[in-house]
């Protein structure tokens, strides 16, 4: 099933997690506490997933989970979490999978963890979409501001300043807003 990390300061409960886990067929990598948490040994894991404790006061846990979650690109499961509306959007614009503030029973670990891996996969999905989205804009945008030059110097139309551009690009075997760049560079 999931390969997965544990972070938890209190061992006892990190031991019956693991053992629940085990008995769905998951394997717990590696059982961390959060003063012992080391990225690179996290890395070197290559858990599916990571389970963290969240009911740590001395530490600002959140930072970590977000840490955690961008960096490593994996799905993070928040156990005991706060119960306060703040931290819980924090935690979901940080990616968080699954963010459980109640208590849970070895037979919710199962469900939990096919939820966060799927609710991980869209919201890398959205993010993903959401960046090529960007890209598009910002290329359009060269692409107008570069039209936008040779119109004026070239005292053309912006049929012309596109035909003219898209014409480089191919021959040049360019991306059309690469050439627009050019363009921009060359003759603000």
């Amino acid at each position: 099933m999931h390969r997965v990390i544990l972070i938890d300061n209190d061992t006892e409960r990190a031991e019956i997690l693991r053992e629940a886990l085990s008995l769905e067929g998951h394997q717990v990598a590696d059982i961390f506490s959060w003063a012992e948490l080391s990225w690179q040994r996290l890395e070197k894991l290559q858990p599916d997933v990571i389970i963290a404790e969240a009911g740590t006061p001395e530490r600002d846990v959140l930072e970590h989970i977000v840490f955690l979650s961008e960096t490593l690109e994996l799905p993070v499961v928040v156990l005991g979490a706060p119960e306060d509306e703040d931290t819980m959007r924090r935690a979901i614009r940080a990616g968080v999978a699954a963010y459980v503030a109640h208590g849970i029973s070895a037979r919710d670990i199962a469900p939990i963890l096919k939820v966060a891996a799927l609710r991980y996969a869209e919201y890398r999905h959205l993010r993903k979409e959401l960046k090529d989205t960007q890209n598009a804009l910002s290329e359009r945008k060269l692409v107008e501001k570069a039209k936008g030059i040779l119109m004026r110097d070239m005292q053309i139309d912006e049929a012309e300043a596109y035909r003219r551009l898209r014409r480089l690009a191919m021959d040049k075997g360019k991306k059309l807003s690469e050439i627009a760049e050019m363009v921009i560079a060359i003759c603000p």
